[in-house]
């Protein structure tokens, strides 16, 4: 009675809104996947099934409650995962478990004033201006989703990386944007030779620690800069730029300095002695290098909502063209068989740790080369359908993903989605170093 009377819990207006706001989404999908050999051999065969099908279902229950009126609420998101293939999947797309249970978001926010807001609890950071990769995005975490499949309907697409256990204090007026971002380090980074999916969820988003301060003008017109810095294990400098030269028409700008290498890699002092025989604990590592990031991009909307961008992404520490053949050579050695079974062994634990550093590389939202480009488009239709194409081409060694998504809403609940994707390129090179993809899908998106 007490705890009522004072307002901490909600009244029961407040509380009928609550049952109210919840929102349950289920995904179900079916999907064919069609794979060319890979440059890597485990035990001599292809650690990847050459053609599987799969079957995936997702629930996501979101709700937002207001605890306090104009003071404090609570957000929260619960995301349930599980697939099932009809054949074995191969070595290297094998999970410790078909079935995920994840808290996505858990937030509790209180707001003192009309403008401050501190947040805290399993918070997901603000995404950046680019599709393809985000320089002034300095806080990123691991994918949670499986190695095999994922449900490919773009609104999946944020909620397989883990958000992170933090607080964020913000400041938001017309003329700026003020914020400050916790994210303590709450336990030790996963195993190395495991892919991210595989670690519990702290390891994915809390292994480190993170301080972030951002903050963003408005006071320019036409023109949004901000600043953000980046302190704790890491420290990084970004500076981004949003300029809408027409309402429809945008330009964006984004400039990363790094003090330290942002994710591992393959060290080639430990490849050197791997091929002398000499067998290093670890293969990769990330340095006190400094590294600079850079996206410039453009955007534009037609008086139908249809969107067409183009991007170019840089960054200094991708590897160099004579880097990367260091990790495909080192590939190629490990493959061979010696027919003496305990060098064998190790040379193939080698080669699942090496799939496992380049998965979480990726699964981190990072690229591995230096250069590239993207171009996307989203088709509006009269029926509210969209069509979403979409092409990234590493520049360095020209393998490419290219993409093609289909929505079409039935009614207000039900969603169909389908589409198809394409990964190619040189045996030894990004886009195709696990084998040349051919893939297709089908699915739903339906409103409890």
């Amino acid at each position: 009675m007490l705890i009522l009377a004072s307002g901490v819990w909600p009244s029961l207006p407040l509380y009928a809104a609550c049952l109210t706001n919840s929102d349950t989404v289920i995904f179900a999908q079916a999907s064919y996947v069609s794979r060319q050999p890979p440059v890597w051999q485990i035990d001599g065969k292809n650690p990847y099934a050459a053609n599987n099908a799969f079957n995936d279902i997702a629930v996501n229950y979101r709700n937002d409650c207001t605890l306090v009126e104009d003071k404090l609420d609570v957000d929260f998101s619960l995301l349930g995962l599980a697939y099932y293939p009809y054949k074995s999947p191969g070595a290297f797309e094998k999970d410790d478990h078909r079935l995920r249970a994840l808290i996505d978001k858990l937030r509790l926010s209180y707001t003192p004033t009309e403008s401050l807001r501190l947040d805290v609890g399993k918070l997901r950071p603000k995404g950046g201006a680019f599709y393809l990769k985000s320089p002034a995005s300095l806080l990123s975490n691991y994918s949670a989703g499986f190695k095999a499949t994922r449900i490919h309907s773009p609104d999946m697409k944020p909620l397989y990386t883990d958000a992170f256990w933090g607080a964020v204090l913000a400041q938001d007026t017309l003329a700026y944007s003020l914020s400050l971002t916790a994210a303590p380090r709450l336990t030790q980074p996963g195993p190395r030779y495991e892919s991210s999916g595989n670690w519990n969820a702290l390891a994915r988003s809390n292994a480190s620690d993170r301080y972030l301060l951002t903050y963003t003008d408005y006071r320019f017109g036409d023109s949004t800069p901000s600043v953000s810095l980046m302190t704790g294990d890491k420290k990084s400098v970004a500076v981004a730029q949003t300029l809408n030269v027409t309402p429809q028409f945008i330009l964006n700008t984004e400039l990363a300095y790094h003090f330290q290498q942002q994710w591992r890699h393959l060290d080639e002092n430990s490849a050197r002695d791997v091929e002398h025989y000499r067998f290093p604990d670890s293969l990769y590592s990330a340095k006190d290098d400094d590294g600079v990031e850079l996206a410039l991009g453009m955007q534009y909307t037609t008086d139908r909502f249809c969107q067409f961008g183009l991007e170019y992404y840089f960054q200094s520490e991708g590897y160099s063209s004579a880097q990367w053949d260091k990790q495909t050579d080192l590939i190629k050695f490990l493959n061979q068989r010696t027919n003496y079974a305990p060098l064998d062994r190790a040379f193939d634990a080698y080669k699942y740790l090496m799939a496992s550093e380049v998965y979480n590389a990726s699964s981190q939202g990072n690229l591995l080369g230096k250069h590239y480009l993207n171009a996307y488009g989203s088709y509006l239709m009269d029926d509210q359908s969209s069509v979403q194409p979409f092409a990234v081409m590493n520049l360095q060694d020209k393998s490419a993903t290219v993409g093609l998504n289909i929505n079409k809403p039935l009614n207000p609940r039900l969603e169909l989605y389908g589409g198809l994707y394409t990964a190619f390129g040189k045996s030894d090179s990004e886009f195709a170093l696990f084998g040349e993809t051919l893939g297709t899908y089908l699915g739903f998106k339906y409103h409890l």
